[in-house]
C-alpha cells in the first residue's frame, strides 16, 4: 500500500501545476470609449499579468464586430462587449485562492478601475486545428438544443463536430472550450444576458470572408444540426503572454 501511494505521488508531482483556462467577456465602464478601454486594457492592465507567478498565457482578444446571425446556425441575443480575455494560470494564482500571490490580487483589484460589467468561464480547452495566434479568429458562445443535455451536446461537439474541422480546407484553427464553471466575481457588474453557455467555440480563417467550399457546407450542417444557438463576436488577437 505504501509503494502504491508513493508512485500516486511521484505522479501527481510530475504532471506539476494545475492550469486552469478561463475565457472573460468585457463591457467598458459607462462614460469610456472603445479607445480608451483597449489602450487601458493593454498598455496598463495586460502587462500587469507578466508579473503574476505561474501564468502560463494571455491574450486580450479586443471585439471588432458582434457576429449577427447566419443561415447554418441560429443566432442569439446581441450583447455588446469590447474585449474577451483569454488566460491560462495556476490553480494557486486563482482569484478564488486567499492565498494566491500580491501581483495576482494587484492584477485582479485593477480589473474595475476599466471594466464595467464582465462574465467569465473556467473551461477545458479542446485543439482540434493549432491556430498561429495573433491574427483575427470569431469567438462563439453556443448553447445546446431544447431537450439536450451539457453531456450530450459536449460529446457530440467533441468527438464529431470538432475532428470534421480536419478536413476543412479553409480552416487555419479551431479551439473548443467546454464550459466547466462560471468563474463569478464580486467586484464588477455581471454581464447579464448570454444565458445558459455549454461551450465556446474559437475559429480562424485565413480570409473569413472567403465562400464556403463543400466540406465547410458539410461541417456548418452539422452545426446547424447539433448546435441550439450562437452569440458571435469577430475579434483581433493581442498576445501579451504566449500560452505555453
Amino acid at each position: 500500500m505504501a509503494g502504491t501511494l508513493a508512485s500516486s505521488d511521484a505522479v501527481a508531482r510530475a504532471a506539476g501545476p494545475r492550469i486552469i483556462k478561463t475565457l472573460t467577456f468585457m463591457a467598458r465602464k459607462p462614460g469610456t470609449t472603445h479607445a480608451e478601454f483597449m489602450r487601458y486594457w493593454l498598455d496598463v492592465h495586460a502587462p500587469m499579468a507578466l508579473r503574476v507567478p505561474g501564468m502560463r498565457g494571455m491574450i486580450c482578444n479586443e471585439v471588432t464586430l458582434v457576429s449577427t446571425a447566419s443561415a447554418h446556425l441560429p443566432g442569439g441575443p446581441r450583447i455588446e462587449i469590447d474585449g474577451i480575455a483569454e488566460s491560462w494560470k495556476e490553480e494557486t494564482s486563482s482569484l478564488q485562492n486567499p492565498a494566491a500571490p500580491e501581483a495576482a490580487k494587484a492584477w485582479y483589484a485593477d480589473g474595475p478601475l476599466f471594466v464595467g460589467q464582465i462574465k467569465g468561464f473556467r473551461v477545458s480547452e479542446n485543439v482540434f486545428v493549432p491556430p498561429k495566434r495573433g491574427g483575427d479568429g470569431l469567438i462563439a458562445l453556443l448553447k445546446r438544443k431544447p431537450g439536450q443535455s451539457h453531456a450530450q451536446f459536449a460529446k457530440h461537439w467533441l468527438e464529431v463536430h470538432g475532428p470534421m474541422a480536419r478536413d476543412v480546407p479553409e480552416v487555419s484553427g479551431l479551439i473548443l472550450n467546454e464550459v466547466i464553471a462560471e468563474a463569478r466575481r464580486g467586484d464588477i457588474a455581471p454581464l447579464a444576458g448570454f444565458g445558459e453557455i455549454d461551450g465556446i467555440a474559437q475559429s480562424f480563417r485565413e480570409d473569413m470572408d472567403a465562400p464556403p467550399s463543400p466540406q465547410r457546407e458539410r461541417w456548418y450542417a452539422d452545426g446547424k444540426a447539433s448546435i441550439g444557438e450562437a452569440i458571435g463576436y469577430r475579434t483581433r488577437e493581442h498576445v501579451i503572454i504566449q500560452p505555453s
